[in-house]
């Protein structure tokens, strides 16, 4: 099992890590962002990461999807920031020091993902990456925004697809378009 494991001190070390695994060449695996959200560990695939900032106050706003928090301003560009808790039907939390947004590109659009920290950056090999596992009654466990679940040694990381966290017709409700403020 080929596998890279990175520990984050603090923030700074995000950035450096990042811009070094995106210059480094892959070891026949995927390479995967990974963060908490509540207890468990997911991970995204580290193409689809376009930066990882502190969490900062949102604009709400009015009649969007409770899962949607609001939009920030990144250097003049407009993102919708959403918080997967509730998309994922768990309970709401306050944000502190620790959480982050992931900007993360979905169906050619940026959108942020409140998460509760940062972990690792991880290398893991495509056979150590198994299908969502079915189980029992599939119609109670709701699998449809993972891309499977990877080993590595002896915990998992939930692998997202983040083009099954949004559809095309969700974002395409979000006011999205880059203006210049």
């Amino acid at each position: 099992m080929s596998m890279e494991k990175k520990q984050f001190e603090n923030k700074a070390d995000i950035k450096e890590a990042l811009m070094n695994l995106l210059h480094s060449s892959t070891t026949g695996g995927n390479q995967f962002v990974t963060f908490n959200i509540a207890t468990e560990e997911y991970g995204i695939n580290i193409n689809s990461v376009q930066e990882i900032t502190g969490h900062r106050p949102l604009t709400y706003l009015p009649n969007s999807p409770k899962h949607i928090k609001g939009i920030l301003n990144l250097r003049g560009n407009i993102i919708p920031v959403m918080d997967p808790r509730i998309k994922f039907g768990l309970d709401e939390v306050q944000y502190d020091k620790n959480s982050v947004i992931i900007i993360v590109e979905s169906f050619e659009k940026n959108i942020g993902i409140i998460v509760d920290n940062i972990k690792d950056v991880l290398t893991i090999d495509s056979k150590n990456i198994e299908d969502t596992p079915k189980i029992g009654d599939t119609n109670k466990i709701d699998v449809q925004f993972l891309e499977g679940v990877g080993k590595v040694g002896d915990k998992f990381v939930i692998i997202l697809n983040i083009n099954k966290v949004f559809s095309k017709e969700e974002l395409s409700q979000i006011p999205m378009k880059a203006v210049s403020i």
